[in-house]
This record gives C-alpha cells, sequence and structure tokens, in this order.
C-alpha cells in the first residue's frame, strides 16, 4: 500500500466537477461491459479487476467531491478500474447503447457527442496517469502500469470473442433442413468413445466438434422454427459445415451400422422427404441433397474465409479415413 494518500490533497476543490461525465460516462460503459453474460473472457477481466456490476454501481452513485475522494482513500483501485474499462469500452461498438442514451438524455446533437466523448476520454486518460504514480498494484503486479497491460490483454480477447460470436449470416431452414442439422450435430456428439474406427476417431479430434463445443448451437437449433430467421455466427457456420458433411459420410457408408448406431438416429419422415428440392427417391439422396445445398450455400457466401478453408481441409482429410 503507498505510505500515504496525501496526494488526494492535491486535487482542486472542483476536482469532481470536472471529473462528472467522465465518471458517468466511464461508469455507464463500465456496466455495459460487465452486464455481458459470462464468458471465459469476461472472467478473466473480473479476475484481473475484482471489478463487478454491483461495485460499479455503487461507484456510479458517486456524488460529491467528498464522496470522490472518500472512494479513492477507500478503494483506489476499483475507481482506477473503471475509468479504465470503461474507457476501453467506450472505443468500441458496445458503447453504442450508451452514447445513445447520453445524447438522448443531453438532448445533444451527434457532434457534441463525439466533443464530450473526446473530452472525457482526455480527462480519463490523464487522471489514469495519476493514479499510477500513486496507487500501489494488485497483488502479483509489478506495477500498475504492467497490470493495465493485462487488463487491455483481456479486454482485447473479451472484443475478439465478442466479434466471433457476431453473426455472419441468416438461414431461413426448410422443416428438412433443420432436421438434418439438428441430426448432423446429434451424430457428430454420438459417435461411440471406444470405437477404433478410424473416421470416428478423427472426426472426434475436431475441434469444432467437441461436445462441449457443439452444447450452445445444439440447444440453438432445438428452439429453432422452421422458415424463421437463423443467424449464424462464422463458428457456427464452419460447426454446421463440418457436422452435415460428417453426417453426409455416415449416410453413405456402412458406418452406421458398423459402429452399431444405425437404429439410433431418426430418418426424415415422408413428409419431410416430399419437402425436398427436388424430391429424392431415398433418405440417403435426401440427406445428401441437403448436405450438398448447404455446402453450396457456404462456398457461395464464403469463398476465401480461412476458417471455411481450414475446415475443407479438414473435411477432406476425414474422407480419407472412411
Amino acid at each position: 500500500m503507498p505510505a500515504s494518500n496525501s496526494w488526494l490533497d492535491t486535487l482542486p476543490a472542483d476536482f469532481y466537477a470536472q471529473l462528472t461525465h467522465t465518471l458517468n460516462l466511464h461508469g455507464m460503459a463500465a456496466l455495459e461491459l460487465l452486464s455481458r453474460p459470462a464468458t471465459p473472457a469476461t472472467d478473466r477481466i473480473h479476475q484481473l479487476s475484482g471489478l463487478d456490476a454491483a461495485t460499479v454501481q455503487r461507484l456510479n452513485g458517486i456524488g460529491s467531491h467528498a464522496q470522490l475522494l472518500a472512494a479513492l482513500r477507500q478503494e483506489p483501485l476499483a475507481v482506477y478500474h473503471l475509468l479504465l474499462l470503461g474507457g476501453l469500452t467506450l472505443e468500441t461498438s458496445l458503447a453504442a447503447p450508451v452514447l445513445a442514451y447520453v445524447r438522448q438524455a443531453m438532448s445533444i446533437t451527434e457532434e457534441q457527442l463525439g466533443q464530450l466523448l473526446a473530452y472525457c476520454q482526455q480527462l480519463s486518460g490523464a487522471f489514469l496517469g495519476q493514479l499510477e504514480e500513486h496507487v500501489a498494484a494488485p497483488a502479483g503486479a509489478a506495477s500498475l502500469g504492467l497490470h493495465r497491460l493485462a487488463v487491455e490483454e483481456a479486454f482485447a480477447e473479451f472484443l475478439a470473442a465478442q466479434m466471433a460470436a457476431r453473426p455472419v449470416a441468416e438461414l431461413r431452414p426448410l422443416p428438412p433442413q433443420l432436421h438434418i442439422m439438428r441430426l448432423a450435430l446429434l451424430l457428430a456428439v454420438s459417435l461411440p468413445q471406444d470405437t477404433d474406427h478410424p473416421f470416428a476417431q478423427a472426426v472426434r479430434a475436431l475441434p469444432h466438434l467437441q461436445p462441449a463445443t457443439l452444447e450452445p448451437l445444439i440447444a440453438r437449433l432445438g428452439h429453432a422454427q422452421a422458415h424463421a430467421p437463423l443467424p449464424l455466427s462464422m463458428p457456427e457456420v464452419v460447426q454446421l459445415y463440418q457436422a452435415l458433411q460428417v453426417c453426409g459420410m455416415v449416410f453413405v457408408s456402412d458406418l452406421m451400422s458398423h459402429i452399431g448406431l444405425e437404429d439410433s438416429f431418426p430418418t426424415l419422415s415422408e413428409e419431410e422427404r416430399r419437402a425436398s428440392e427436388p424430391a429424392p427417391a431415398s433418405n440417403r439422396e435426401a440427406v445428401g441433397s441437403i448436405v450438398s445445398g448447404f455446402t453450396q450455400w457456404v462456398q457461395q457466401h464464403f469463398p476465401n474465409h480461412p476458417d471455411i478453408a481450414l475446415a475443407r481441409q479438414q473435411v477432406l482429410a476425414l474422407a480419407d479415413e472412411l
């Protein structure tokens, strides 16, 4: 801990008045960040900062110079992390709802909002530097400045995960297509663990087809409705692409009977088979038609995407195991 908080006595009497908009804006942005659903990336940010939504809400209640000084004496790292995380969030699209609220609440123009944001970010940056001179780093960190780099790295990882989770495409699956998508994902997680078949072993080794990785998409498709919009992120596109390819390979081979799964999976109903275009002569052809259609859709929409190129290479390697 620092030997003294005497540096707080050097803050001007109107410092809270100067910092009011900055505290409010950064506090709302930090709350927006910490209100996101828990993920490994958000857990890492919480671990490094010690902040949670309840703490931010309490700090957002600071309403006077005396209360600001009290917070800086009692929990300076919490104030530091609020400004740091709020500032990082304000530089991203995550802050859009916060900025929209502020503009409406203050009845200001877009230009005035930009000026306010620039002022708050400049003041926040300067105060963060001042805090780094006087506040002790968290346990295990050599300095508050180095600790800041770790927080910024964790935030960058969170942002990358958010970008990956954004929808890149939208489907409106027909009933047979939705049926086969569900079937393909179910098949991918149901291959026996104890089989020595090289194809099954190769499928289980694919990162995108790990059971824990597929669970969220399986749950989504379980509640999806035919003909309704189904937004997909790039990882989900890859998961469906590979799962459908696996499903197609399994249905055109004797693998189902070889590993004892032939009776475990439902086939298309007569109504669903008739709904496929063109109408297939068998369930096997229906599966092949839907897999082929999805493959063409992926190639049309993502012809040069590196994730799809890698997924295709992995699928080609799977075919060799059959």
